[in-house]
């Protein structure tokens, strides 16, 4: 079997105005253009989603996609890594990794490049499974369990009421760990503090004490603000706080790390094993959330979970999909996966995924359970496709 071509699909979808909007934190929010509604804001326009797929001479295609710098990853995929892979077997995962990897070095180990060779290797295992008949997950370690416990990942404020009705609904769906971000930043002073404080008291009131709650700080914190924000919220008995600082703040990560009473997590913005080693090596974190569409797919991310694990780290991959479930299920130091509940109306881009492919599992009592059909299970919603194509 050989590689005949790499197909990119651009998708942009319709934004409802009518829709309750996302209201995160974000560390752009600094400059007041850059916040919702502002000037500069409204400039950023590109496609939402890339789907990728990597063609066979035996017909069998594997599929990958990404709502992440949507446009400079397809401009990398099509000009550095396709002469690359056409010509090649798909079952040879290491060695492509490898060569996509170090031809790359050049044009930077993170980010672009780490992401287009993520998606080129989600594809190449998704191909590796069809061709066997067999899901990607029997390709890894097999399943270590029969099912995976979610946890419910919006909770946008800064309506308290909704956010009291949207924890219930969780609540009463069956989640047993549900997730809210912070609204506010250092640019809101000491009364965002104290707004970012009644977000998840409001939470934590509603749901009581039996269920586990987190908290996103979306990378938006300097270490100073951030260590005081999150000793505001020590009572409400966070499982953890996610991404206080920016990702190249190692230094950061770990003072925060000892100086509050909960455990921390981050590393959706880190890329490769090497990060992480550094990760391990600096004590940033007690739970590790690389995603494998971002971290170089899962012949990297493998590595990462590994590297966990000789430190007794957990992980838990940022974002859901299939991509991260075959992964988590397959691996004993993976004990829980985020969702992205499906929307009736476009909201945010972490819900995009629901309207172009089909096969993805929706949660059952706080639950996710697996299919073993071949490859990741995918396949793609051509009418949508069709529809949403730029």
């Amino acid at each position: 079997m050989q590689v005949t071509g790499l197909k990119c699909t651009l998708l942009k979808f319709p934004k409802y105005s009518h829709a309750t909007p996302t209201f995160s934190v974000n560390p752009i929010h600094i400059f007041p253009d850059m916040r919702a509604g502002g000037a500069t804001l409204k400039k950023l326009t590109e496609p939402d989603m890339l789907i990728l797929e990597v063609e066979t001479d035996e017909g069998v295609v594997g599929i990958a996609n990404t709502n992440y710098t949507v446009t400079a990853v397809h401009a990398f995929l099509d000009t550095y890594l396709t002469p690359l892979v056409v010509g090649e077997d798909p079952f040879q995962t290491e060695a492509l990794w490898e060569k996509m990897f170090r031809h790359s070095i050049k044009l930077g180990r993170e980010g672009v490049s780490s992401i287009a060779i993520a998606l080129v290797d989600i594809a190449l295992w998704d191909i590796k499974g069809k061709a066997l008949n067999q899901p990607v997950y029997n390709l890894l370690n097999g399943k270590t369990r029969e099912k995976i416990r979610a946890y419910a990942s919006r909770l946008y404020g800064p309506d308290l009421g909704a956010l009291r009705e949207e924890a219930v609904m969780y609540v009463e769906q069956g989640f047993t760990a549900m997730k809210l971000r912070f609204a506010y930043g250092p640019a809101h002073g000491l009364d965002g503090m104290k707004k970012n404080r009644e977000l998840v008291s409001t939470v934590r009131e509603t749901i009581g004490d039996g269920i586990e709650l987190m908290v996103d700080c979306c990378r938006a914190f300097d270490a100073t603000y951030a260590i005081r924000m999150l000793q505001m919220v020590e009572e409400f008995e966070l499982s953890w706080a996610e991404e206080p600082v920016l990702p190249h703040d190692h230094i950061g990560y770990a003072q925060v790390r000892q100086a509050v009473a909960m455990p921390i997590s981050g590393g959706e913005h880190e890329f490769s094993r090497h990060a992480f080693r550094s990760w391990a090596e600096m004590g940033c974190a007690d739970i590790w959330q690389p995603d494998v569409n971002r971290a170089g797919g899962i012949t990297e991310c493998l590595k990462i979970v590994h590297l966990a694990a000789a430190y007794d780290i957990p992980v838990i991959p940022h974002a859901g999909q299939m991509h991260n479930y075959h992964l988590i299920i397959a691996n004993m130091n993976m004990p829980l996966a985020e969702y992205f509940p499906p929307q009736d109306q476009i909201t945010d881009s972490n819900a995009h995924f629901w309207y172009v492919t089909d096969g993805e599992p929706q949660v059952q009592n706080g639950f996710i359970t697996l299919p073993d059909k071949p490859g990741f299970g995918l396949e793609l919603n051509q009418d949508a496709m069709q529809r949403y194509a730029v």
